[in-house]
Formats: C-alpha cells, structure tokens, sequence
C-alpha cells in the first residue's frame, strides 16, 4: 500500500482511498443515472454506471479488508428529482452493499437531493453532511467552508485529472488523486470520479480552473502533488504541479 498523506493510503489501481483510522475505503462522485439523463437528452450511452461501483467497491473491500464504505457524495446524477432508472439501479447496488454486510456513510454532495427516498429502506446506511474524526474532515467539497489549521480535508466534486503533453504533442490522460496543502499546515485530498462516464477536470496551476471552493481560493497549486491512476498498473506519485508545469495541458 502508498500512503498517499499520513494514514490515508492507496493501492493496486483503485479509485478509493483508505483510512487506517476509520476502516474505511473512501470513494466519490459515482453518478448513477447519468446514462438516464443523457437518454432523456437524446444521447444513448451503455449502461456501465452501476457494474463499475460494484465491480471497483467490492475489489477495494477485499484489497484493504474491510466492510466500511464512505462515499463521498454525488452518489446519484440527476439534480432535480429521482429517475426510474437511477431509483432502480441505486437499489440494486444498496441491497447488495446490504447482503455484503457492508456499513455505509453516505455524504451528501450537491448532486444528491432526493437520495433520501431510498436510502431510508437501507439500515446499514447512514446519510451525513460530513464526517469529521480529529484531523480529518471528509465532506463533497462544492460547498464553502473556513479550513481550519492542522486538517486534512478530503473531498470529491473536482474529478481530477492530468493531461500530459508526450514529446509529439500528443496528450494522454489520467485520473488522479491530487494533494495540495493549504495554510495553516493543513491540506486538501481531491478524490478522483469513480462514475465512468465522469472522465475528470484537467489540474492545474491556475485556481480558477477548480470547481471546489476550498481548491479554487485556499490550495497552494505549486506544491500540489497527482497521484496517478495507470489502469492495470498501479498508482504513481508525481512531483509537485510547479515542476510538472512544462508537460500538463
């Protein structure tokens, strides 16, 4: 396993992060139903949303061995209500997370409204706005918040991801969890997307470029440092953003 900071760690190819601490694989922005609200658009994609949670968050259980799962919003697509689809296919997943014995806590991020009608079936899942254990304060991160010195905050909402220039020009992407540090000896832990269809936001060194209010005015970009998805390969730490500045798009 990498620690990634502290007692978070990563391993294999996952997008999920875990807590010594908590015992507890953390993961964010999953967006079942996005293949619904593209339908209703008139774009028709392949249904991978709900086959990729189940397949990446019963691996992570088995990796890191344990039975706790925290997901860090954006559970669900849609904003404005529940799809049939989206309804059917987060109850598929919360009764197998269920049979599993998996204990789940839910953040709500700002894509969850209406969740609620069916997590209230589930008993092994508790609904949060955060979760905070002396250091570390997990929310979705779309919200503003005052970051407080000696925190480790980690949050969704940003996908991110790195774009790097190869010497023909060419890009290629990758996921990435991104770890910037803020004032005050704290730092911010951006998750990457876990939903397939959510391939990432480039990183950069400019700040308005981020989604998240706590990147967007409080992260020290320079010394930013990826950690890189390579599927089938591992996760790779790269040097900090102000070094990598001549090969990221």
């Amino acid at each position: 396993m990498v620690s990634i900071l502290r007692d978070l760690e990563v391993e294999e190819d996952l997008p999920v992060i875990y807590s010594r601490r908590l015992d507890s694989i953390i993961l964010s922005d999953v967006h079942i139903g996005y293949e619904e609200e593209m339908a209703s658009k008139g774009i028709f994609l392949p249904r991978i949303q709900k086959k990729r949670f189940l397949s990446i968050y019963r691996r992570a259980l088995d990796v890191f061995k344990t039975n706790k799962v925290i997901i860090n919003g954006d559970m669900k697509h849609r904003f404005n209500g529940l799809g049939r689809q989206e309804k059917e296919d987060l109850t598929e997943i919360f009764k197998d997370m269920k049979e599993n014995g998996t204990i789940v806590k839910l953040i709500r991020g700002n894509h969850d409204n209406y969740i609620s009608l069916v997590t209230e079936k589930f008993d092994n899942i508790e609904l949060l706005d955060e979760i905070e254990s002396e250091d570390l304060f997990i929310f979705h991160g779309h919200r503003e918040i005052e970051p407080k010195d000696g925190k480790i905050y980690v949050i969704g909402h940003e996908h991110p991801r790195i774009s790097i220039r190869d010497k023909l020009g060419f890009a290629k992407k990758f996921q990435c969890f991104l770890v910037s540090p803020i004032a005050g000896n704290s730092y911010v832990i951006a998750l990457p997307a876990l939903g397939g269809y959510q391939s990432g936001n480039d990183i950069s060194l400019v700040h308005s470029g981020y989604m998240s209010p706590l990147m967007k005015r409080h992260a020290i970009l320079e010394k930013a440092k990826p950690f890189v998805i390579v599927e089938n390969e591992g996760i790779m730490e790269f040097p900090e953003l102000n070094l990598l500045k001549n090969i990221i798009l």
